[in-house]
């Protein structure tokens, strides 16, 4: 995308560039401070980790996200129809 910015004018590439480097030192900041950084509020650092029951539940609902991103197509059967009728109604032409 910044090759094809620096094609059409110098300073679009620039910006585009100047952007993602910003972006990406934000993010590694962020990252940083967040799970690297010491913790400021009491509360905070007295706050327990997942008990048994919200483990099982996570447990779960991973498995599930997994189950369905290694094999989808329960979910792609369901959704067919519904887009077979969306592709129909977009591909008629309004002029």
């Amino acid at each position: 995308m910044i090759l094809s910015a620096f094609r059409a004018n110098f300073w679009y590439a620039f910006l585009a560039a100047l952007t993602l480097i910003l972006g990406a030192a934000y993010t590694l900041w962020l990252v940083k401070r967040v799970i690297f950084g010491a913790v400021a509020n009491d509360h905070v650092e007295h706050l327990q980790d997942l008990n048994g029951r919200e483990f099982v539940v996570l447990g779960i609902l991973a498995v599930g996200v997994l189950a369905l991103g290694i094999y989808p197509a329960p979910l792609l059967d369901a959704m067919r129809p519904t887009l077979d009728q969306l592709l129909q109604h977009v591909l008629v032409s309004k002029l």
